[in-house]
């Protein structure tokens, strides 16, 4: 810390320390730069950037009593009602539960912060997804549910784990490099967590589009059990199913993945019969991949 920042910083640990007890003061040491770390990820729920204030409420109980101070990571300073930002996101942690963890995760330099039961399911769910990954990265934070992974020059995935539900997102990496990143582990996450999130699902079909293998496994899972009647009868018509698939590939594999909208469209139409081309739209969304019987636009369009 610069000097200034250092000095502030004794003080507070002062104030807090007369506030709580001074057997807290080693854990509120920890707790701080923890938490101002935390404010430093560009993609942080704490960033600044997001023009909200960062606001720690550390808690602790007293017998009856509950105590809660609020502090500014941003002034390192105890707020009041005086000097209580207007526009701030607040986060707690408690002193007689929650803990700050420094050590290698996976072999990976980690940060953890949260409740100890959570930390040790997290910690658990990130060792599996590491030991997938082709790439690991410099360094990774979990705050509470969330996760950072750091690949230096601003490059983050930041993965959120809510109950069996995954959230992923990109900061300043491609779908193709954060494919490359992640390999195996993205299949991984896939089948072991329920509903993910768009970004998610695009990357799924970024990862699929590498090899034939991974596309003959991705259209299985996802578009052949979702295709209606027409389509699934356009399908068993084909003389060789296989080989479509193979030429349908080598479509996909063309497209531009890091530029990838919300649908990826699909038409095909056979020169024996042209006027019954085969439509079909690969949405991305919330609620997983949907097929739909007309694309909204044509990505990807050809005939046979």
């Amino acid at each position: 810390m610069p000097a200034l920042s250092r000095e502030r910083f004794e003080v507070l640990i002062r104030d807090l320390t007369s506030r709580f007890s001074q057997a807290d003061e080693k854990k509120i040491r920890e707790v701080l730069p923890a938490f101002a770390r935390v404010t430093e990820i560009p993609v942080s729920y704490l960033n600044p950037s997001s023009r909200y204030h960062p606001v720690l409420i550390l808690k602790k109980r007293f017998g009856n009593l509950e105590k809660d101070v609020r502090v500014s990571l941003v002034d390192f300073r105890i707020l009041n009602k005086y000097n209580m930002p207007g526009w701030r996101r607040e986060v707690e942690f408690r002193l007689d539960r929650d803990v700050v963890l420094r050590e290698r995760v996976g072999g990976v330099e980690a940060l953890l912060i949260g409740d100890p039961s959570l930390v040790s399911r997290m910690r658990d769910a990130v060792v599996r997804i590491l030991q997938q990954m082709n790439f690991r990265p410099r360094n990774f934070v979990m705050f509470y549910n969330q996760i950072y992974m750091d690949f230096g020059n601003n490059r983050f995935i930041h993965i959120e784990i809510l109950g069996s539900d995954l959230r992923l997102r990109l900061v300043n990496l491609k779908f193709t490099d954060a494919s490359r990143i992640l390999g195996k582990a993205i299949p991984y996450m896939d089948s072991v967590f329920g509903n993910k999130n768009p970004e998610f699902y695009k990357l799924l079909f970024v990862y699929a589009s590498e090899t034939t293998g991974s596309f003959d496994w991705f259209f299985h899972r996802y578009i052949m059990p979702r295709l209606n009647p027409e389509q699934r009868e356009f399908l068993n018509e084909m003389h060789d199913y296989h080989n479509f698939l193979r030429l349908l590939y080598t479509y996909v594999a063309r497209l531009n993945k890091d530029r990838l909208g919300d649908e990826v469209g699909i038409r095909v139409v056979r020169r024996a019969n042209p006027n019954r081309p085969l439509e079909i739209g690969i949405a991305f969304t919330n609620r997983g991949i949907e097929v739909k019987r007309y694309p909204s636009t044509t990505t990807i369009s050809f005939m046979v």
